[in-house]
């Protein structure tokens, strides 16, 4: 009889492991809820113009926020990875899970003269009852044009 209920034991332990392991996996990550609440910036495009180098910006608000006012920092480096400006942007509004596309126009500079971007900071980032969100930490860049776009 012993070694009979010994297997229930057994049996029981390991249905219990299982359970747990089960509910482990099924619980949200931390990972899950960062893919949640994020502020995606893609830099999708560069082309010359008489003007200088437009860029084309894809903004995707995924931070569960209308963003009221939103103010980026943008540096530019060029092709040997020398500062070469910097740029203070007004994008707000960005509405709450909406893709947003913009163009700047970044005077006096040659697309191919353009070697990176930098998000230098986010410093003004409200939603619309005016309490400010950490929007540096959502951020999520990426770059379709050839030049890298950075954090």
């Amino acid at each position: 009889m012993k070694p009979h209920q010994s297997g229930i034991g057994r049996c029981g332990a390991f249905l219990s492991i299982a359970a747990l392991a089960l509910s482990l996996s099924a619980a949200p990550s931390a990972a899950d809820d960062a893919k949640e609440a994020l502020l995606g910036i893609e830099l999708n495009k560069l082309e010359d113009s008489d003007q200088g180098c437009r860029s084309i910006f894809v903004f995707d608000n995924r931070t569960g926020h209308d963003l009221n006012r939103f103010r980026i920092d943008l540096i530019l480096f060029d092709t040997e990875g020398v500062y070469s400006k910097q740029l203070l942007l007004d994008m707000a509004p960005l509405h709450e899970d909406k893709r947003t596309v913009t163009s700047f126009l970044l005077h006096d500079q040659a697309c191919g003269e353009l070697g990176s971007v930098l998000v230098n900071d986010v410093p003004w980032c409200e939603n619309g009852a005016g309490t400010t969100v950490d929007c540096v930490r959502m951020l999520k860049v990426s770059s379709l044009a050839g030049v890298p776009l950075h954090k």
